[in-house]
């Protein structure tokens, strides 16, 4: 269940990148990260750069599907050992809740810019988010 969960986030998240890729608008402004005082974004991903990060998060999703087993019938052939498997999802494990709890400039529980639309959304929705999945790959990684 905590796997379906971690590949059910993964997705939805990998399906709001390749959205946004393509053209959409809807979540875009509170996604990404503004100045203080200004509002102005950080940066403006690319159509490609939000493209190739939907990629990764499907790559990810795979990742879990192998450490749960789900991919035996399907992918018989997975490429990576089972320890190689693990180790990247520990990664992942680690890349997340650091997200989370990291004291960035701009994301991060202990983040310094807090008065923007961005940081609001990243303390209450993205930063719980990464926490959960930080969490449930460590479960995945670790104890399953």
């Amino acid at each position: 269940m905590i796997a379906a969960l971690c590949a059910a986030l993964l997705v939805f998240a990998a399906g709001f990148h390749f959205y946004w890729g393509f053209g959409g608008r809807v979540g875009f402004d509170a996604a990404l990260p503004q100045r203080a005082g200004s509002g102005q974004r950080v940066f403006t991903p690319s159509a490609r750069g939000a493209h190739l990060v939907g990629a990764l998060l499907l790559v990810m999703v795979m990742l879990v599907a192998a450490q749960a087993g789900w991919l035996g019938g399907w992918f018989p052939a997975w490429p990576l050992p089972a320890a190689w498997t693990r180790a990247a999802v520990a990664l992942l494990a680690a890349v997340f809740l650091v997200r989370a709890l990291g004291a960035f400039e701009y994301a991060g529980w202990f983040k310094r810019v807090r008065d923007t639309r961005f940081a609001r959304f990243d303390t209450w929705f993205y930063c719980p988010l990464c926490l959960v999945l930080g969490l449930g790959l460590a479960w995945l990684a670790f104890g399953a």
